[in-house]
């Protein structure tokens, strides 16, 4: 079961002059975009006064990839702005290949404002030599943070500037005269498609190919048209074989490819764990009936309420998140801040608690059949148990924290205990 690294090392020493550009490149370009190259890789700003000059100043991915290691000091995580598994061996493989390192980056920006919960973030990579276009146009997806997330609920009911600030960009990139392939992971999949919706098709004509892998859509009540109609075939969606975040908003008339993952469940996400040949992904059938099903039950549910419920969801389900103080996902697990966040849960609405409970029985459905042996079978029944129980654990904790319970094990502990009673 390979992987991009393990693609790095198989392609890694052959030009795109050798080998040509694949849609496995298209993802490590995609990929490249969550690393944090602020003061390594000039700004577009800065870009245009070095353009005078051609490309003096601008880095290669090696040099990038060789400077942010070395500003790391062994520490790579605080510069990885992503949920995927991006360490110092995968950086060192794509700096050091002779595919990738070579080819200048410029045109980084990131920006951040969580008061207005935006976040965007871009980079342009040149193709140099025997690429299938002069450039490559990058869009970072969500990271960690609550800001991300929220943003991308937020898409559900209205334009994101992230969304605006992607077209604009993209403009800047065509009104050079520069052909492109434009690609992102994630909300960066979701972003590279917005650039190009709604553009005249002769304003297209640069743009080679649009790739989301595992993107979000464009719900139709927020933008009526779609990059389907602007791109056809040269628009190309690629998903994990257990999406969720990739069929949000999901528009069945557009093809896209399933692929296989070396992760479980909604952990498949993560792109680096996406199985790869020497010149393409491994295809899988069709999308996960676990995920499907869990994506019928957020979709039926969007579908369901008006575009300021939605607005009204979002804002409490964010106000929950982040009253323990934390900032981004992995903050929340600490019992401080779940303690709070259970807390501020107690006033959830019944809405929120009825969906939650759905997700739950489904993650668990996943699970049983995941397991599929002697093993598997046996636990069956603590499964079914677990779903019913999953339902009632918001309550459950918000009244042990409200009865003045310090540790949040005590909330746990009763949940356990509800599977032996199931």
């Amino acid at each position: 079961m390979a992987t991009m690294r393990d693609y790095l090392t198989w392609r890694g020493d052959l030009a795109f002059a050798e080998r040509p550009f694949n849609d496995v490149d298209a993802l490590i370009l995609a990929t490249l975009s969550y690393l944090d190259f602020g003061g390594i890789v000039p700004s577009p700003s800065a870009s245009r006064q070095d353009g005078a000059e051609g490309a003096i100043g601008f880095p290669t991915i090696r040099g990038a990839c060789t400077a942010l290691l070395e500003k790391a000091s062994g520490d790579l995580a605080p510069f990885v702005k992503s949920m995927a598994t991006l360490d110092e061996e995968l950086v060192h493989l794509i700096g050091s290949s002779e595919r990738f390192g070579p080819l200048v980056l410029h045109d980084y920006v990131d920006f951040v404002e969580e008061g207005s919960s935006l976040q965007f973030s871009a980079v342009r990579v040149g193709l140099g030599e025997g690429g299938p276009a002069d450039e490559y146009v990058s869009f970072r997806g969500t990271d960690l943070s609550l800001t991300g997330w929220r943003e991308d609920l937020m898409l559900s009911f209205t334009v994101t500037r992230a969304q605006e600030m992607a077209y604009e960009y993209l403009t800047e990139v065509l009104g050079e005269g520069s052909s492109a392939i434009v690609g992102g992971h994630s909300k960066g999949g979701n972003l590279a498609a917005y650039s190009v919706a709604d553009r005249e098709a002769r304003k297209l004509k640069n743009v080679i190919r649009v790739y989301s892998f595992d993107g979000p859509g464009m719900d139709r009540s927020v933008h009526p048209g779609g990059v389907s109609e602007a791109m056809g075939e040269r628009f190309c969606r690629i998903q994990p074989e257990f999406s969720v975040v990739g069929e949000i908003f999901d528009r069945k008339e557009t093809p896209r490819t399933y692929v296989k993952s070396t992760a479980d469940a909604l952990m498949q996400h993560d792109p680096t764990s996406w199985e790869v040949g020497i010149s393409g992904f491994v295809c899988a059938d069709a999308i996960d009936e676990s995920a499907s099903l869990l994506n019928k039950i957020l979709a039926t549910w969007l579908d369901g309420i008006e575009m300021e419920d939605r607005a009204a969801f979002t804002r409490e389900l964010f106000d929950i998140l982040s009253a323990g103080g934390a900032t981004d996902l992995s903050e929340l697990t600490k019992v401080d801040n779940m303690q709070r966040v259970f807390a501020a849960a107690a006033g959830a609405s019944d809405e929120m608690k009825a969906l939650l409970g759905r997700f739950a029985e489904v993650g668990a459905d996943y699970a049983r059949r995941a397991a599929g042996d002697a093993y598997g079978k046996a636990i069956a029944g603590m499964q079914d148990s677990a779903v019913r129980g999953a339902r009632d654990l918001v309550d459950v904790a918000s009244r042990k924290v409200r009865s003045g319970t310090s540790d949040l094990v005590a909330a746990w502990s009763d949940f356990v205990d509800s599977l032996g009673r199931g």
